[in-house]
């Protein structure tokens, strides 16, 4: 009983950490945009780090995605 509970978290924790890893990417730079789509080629969630830095998702990450970059203006002093 013991053995078969110990296994099972194992298994559990390794799903866990497996699909952690697994996430598609996602903007990390000023200005960078993710568009994520599904088999069959549609629209399906998108990711964005604006201009002034604030960071937007919507609907799902998948493995099929494309990335670009909005043009900013330059910083005001």
């Amino acid at each position: 009983m013991r053995k078969s509970f110990a296994l099972g978290l194992g298994l559990t924790a390794a799903l866990v950490a497996t699909a952690a890893l697994a996430r598609p990417p996602g903007p990390d730079e000023i200005g960078e945009f993710y568009f994520y789509y599904d088999a069959a080629g549609n629209v399906v969630g998108q990711a964005e780090l604006s201009c002034a830095g604030v960071y937007s998702e919507s609907g799902v990450r998948t493995a099929k995605y494309s990335s670009g970059h909005m043009t900013c203006p330059p910083p005001r002093d």
